[in-house]
């Protein structure tokens, strides 16, 4: 009878879960500059200018006498590198720009919008390329890495890029391809069928 009796609370005895906590973001601040307050996060002022992020996840930067703010797009805040890439902001010849993977060239200055893209040079021209956030979501930190090809003074990014002597074609997600044939090109990319559903963001890094 007490095995019984046992087993009877047994079952009825209500069943407790290890959830993780909840981190929840850093709160933001106010900053108070030339009669007016500004909030937000990463806050930055300079003797004329006061900006911040609009997310915990976004920078703020001193250049070129002026505050340089920049938020990631969801879908890079959702989908965190396993690396430790971070945005920034950078500058050349007084232009300024942010993001991530940023490179300087030739006066000019570039950056991805997510951590999974790619920037390169040909010629005189910088271009920086990200995958389209349907692959991201579905590849998260194991997104695949794509390339930048050139032809001669033509350049495309993205994946299984196939080239002529003049011109470069490339499928825009990991599971796209692209064939040429007798100098002319075919490129094709299956839509994608992920319905991505997120529950609370990552904690930033900083």
């Amino acid at each position: 009878m007490l095995s019984l009796l046992s087993a009877l609370w047994l079952a009825t005895a209500p069943v407790t879960t290890s959830e993780q906590p909840v981190v929840r973001p850093p709160p933001p601040q106010c900053v108070f500059s030339q009669g007016r307050s500004v909030c937000g996060y990463q806050c930055k002022t300079t003797g004329t200018q006061t900006a911040c992020a609009r997310t915990p996840y976004g920078i703020c930067e001193v250049l070129v006498g002026g505050v340089h703010c920049w938020d990631p797009p969801l879908v890079a805040i959702q989908h965190p590198p396993t690396t430790s890439a971070k945005p920034e902001c950078k500058e050349s010849r007084g232009q300024v720009a942010c993001g991530y993977n940023c490179r300087q060239f030739n006066g000019e200055v570039a950056c991805n919008r997510t951590p999974y893209g790619v920037c390169s040079t040909n010629f005189n021209t910088l271009t920086c390329w990200d995958p389209p956030d349907a692959v991201i979501h579905q590849y998260g930190a194991e997104t695949p890495a794509p390339r930048c090809l050139n032809a001669s003074e033509d350049m495309a990014c993205g994946y299984d890029c196939k080239a002529t002597r003049t011109e470069v074609q490339c499928a825009n997600t990991p599971d796209g391809v692209c064939r040429l044939d007798n100098q002319r090109f075919t490129c094709f990319d299956p839509p994608s069928l992920l319905h991505c559903d997120h529950s609370a963001p990552p904690p930033p890094r900083h």
